[in-house]
């Protein structure tokens, strides 16, 4: 197996050579002996940063594959208390070591082991769960592996699922029942969120969501846990249903799983549930992110990360997104622009969940006439 180098953040990495498994001229990490997925390095980058702010004295990285996560944790995020390198595959650990050793981690302990068995064995402050696809699998063992008010940090790629397209795989990993909708970008994110909360609390524990987000492929997860069963019976509060109105496209959530009709024309309604209803993120821990990112201007995603960052605290005031695209053509009306709606509804923002999508504390029938106002033609 033939090693390169590639620098990532602050660190230095060895992995196998993407040109010795080209298949037709093609490259997929998942073809690779050891994982390592470029496409991830905005993720990884993100993460740092949350790490830096939550300050952990122990850190597990449960699928570590070439150790590049935890690395960049001990040498960006400054983390000095113990990091657990995991991964099942004897040659990433091999690899692990090396990566380990030349980039100078202290405290380091690599381990070779199933990720659900060793996360039930271990106790630290923050977990990272990266798995490729689902982690509903390693859900329950991650929370079990936090100690009090730890934090989880979760990826998810199987957005097909978690979005509705796929319903039957929703049903399998989530328990959930899922209907396509307009705003399924959040709506999968909700859902996850929902997830993680009926895990926790199967152990007395509840969330605290600290940024949740979307991108790309993805979905990224940062969540505190909140000890005892009064704290999970709160946390199971927020779960619920969310809606849309097949007919005029208004959108809402609610505790009930029972909504059939829209309150607004009568129109047939599509669900998804059981869905997080509570807040997305927490508007502190953003602000603290935010001080905190001037140190990360090295990073070649630092404009991308401030944008983010200040995008996900002026969303967390409002409730649902909607698509202008889609309420537009309900209208039989051309799209007006981002720039009119906003200015229209005076109260609203973009989001990032989606180009065409807006954010506002004004009533649906007033979204309405804006986009009736700002449309031309």
């Amino acid at each position: 197996m033939r090693l390169i180098e590639t620098v990532e953040g602050k660190a230095r990495i060895l992995l196998p050579d993407p040109s010795e498994y080209e298949r037709d001229g093609r490259f997929d990490p998942a073809w690779s002996p050891v994982f390592y997925n470029p496409r991830m390095i905005f993720n990884r980058d993100l993460s740092v940063v949350v790490v830096s702010s939550i300050s952990p004295k122990s850190v597990l990285d449960v699928m570590s594959a070439t150790g590049v996560r935890g690395i960049r944790y001990y040498l960006e995020s400054e983390v000095r208390g113990e990091i657990i390198f995991n991964d099942k595959n004897p040659v990433a650990t091999e690899l692990i070591t090396k990566n380990i050793a030349s980039n100078g981690v202290e405290k380091a302990r690599v381990e070779r082991s199933d990720a659900n068995s060793l996360m039930h064995r271990v106790k630290v402050e923050y977990t990272d769960l990266d798995p490729f696809g689902t982690p509903a699998p390693f859900l329950q063992a991650a929370v079990s592996s936090l100690r009090r008010r730890g934090v989880l940090g979760v990826t998810a790629t199987d957005l097909s699922a978690l979005e509705g397209k796929s319903r039957n795989s929703c049903k399998r990993k989530y328990g959930a029942f899922c209907n396509k909708l307009s705003f399924s970008k959040e709506a999968g994110l909700r859902l996850l969120l929902a997830k993680i909360a009926m895990e926790a609390s199967i152990v007395e524990k509840g969330i605290h969501p600290l940024i949740t987000l979307y991108r790309d492929y993805y979905y990224r997860i940062f969540v505190r846990m909140e000890d005892g069963a009064k704290k999970a019976d709160n946390t199971l509060e927020k779960i619920g249903s969310l809606y849309e109105c097949e007919s005029c496209g208004y959108s809402f959530m609610g505790k009930g799983f029972c909504d059939r009709v829209c309150p607004v024309c009568g129109g047939s309604l599509r669900s998804m549930y059981p869905a997080w209803i509570g807040e997305l993120a927490d508007v502190e821990f953003l602000g603290k992110v935010k001080e905190l990112l001037p140190r990360f201007n090295y990073l070649e995603n630092f404009p991308a990360l401030f944008k983010l960052i200040g995008s996900l605290t002026s969303e967390q005031r409002y409730g649902l997104y909607y698509r202008l695209d889609v309420l537009s053509s309900k209208l039989r009306r051309n799209m007006p622009s981002m720039e009119e709606m906003i200015k229209c509804l005076g109260d609203a923002t973009r989001t990032h969940f989606h180009l065409q999508g807006i954010k506002t504390s004004k009533e649906f029938h007033e979204v309405l006439e804006c986009i009736k106002s700002s449309s031309h033609g």
